[in-house]
């Protein structure tokens, strides 16, 4: 059986919400085993209510501060993971299309997420790491099950 290729480049998609840390950490860990280059990338999806009615040039402006706000969140995220070797990048308009435009760019053989998107599928593996959730039964097996994951996984640093 041929030895399975490592990931040149990693992209994690970063949503700046509950799950950003646990993607981040996983992208990271993958990056570093394979020596590979990693990107953190935020796409910020317009909204109508916010974006329509402005001039062009106002629009422009909004969208750069949104994006500025991002790539601050990523490089606090990066620094706080002691992620120094991460490209941080944020994109304002329609996701499919700006990570469509960013694949081309980059290229990368590894894609981490919180949540499968329609768009994510493509010449590049996708690891897609669902949340993890507490069930909220009292049944003896239930907790039990809970109980014996928080054994088997290290606690988040």
């Amino acid at each position: 059986m041929p030895e399975a290729r490592p990931y040149r480049r990693v992209l994690a998609l970063i949503n700046l919400d509950g799950s950003d840390e646990r993607i981040a950490r996983k992208a990271l860990l993958l990056a570093r085993l394979n020596r590979a280059q990693l990107m953190f990338l935020h796409l910020i999806e317009p909204e109508a209510a916010l974006d329509g009615g402005y001039p062009a040039s106002s629009a422009k402006s909004d969208a750069a501060a949104l994006e500025a706000g991002a790539l601050r969140r990523l490089d606090f995220l990066a620094a706080q993971l002691g992620a120094g070797e991460a490209q941080c990048v944020a994109r304002h308009g329609p996701a499919r299309q700006c990570f469509r435009e960013l694949l081309h760019e980059w290229q990368p053989g590894l894609v981490v997420s919180a949540q499968e998107l329609a768009f994510l599928p493509g010449a590049h593996d996708v690891l897609i790491l669902g949340q993890n959730k507490q069930p909220k039964d009292g049944k003896p097996i239930t907790r039990f099950l809970g109980w014996l994951g928080a054994q088997l996984l290290p606690a988040a640093q």
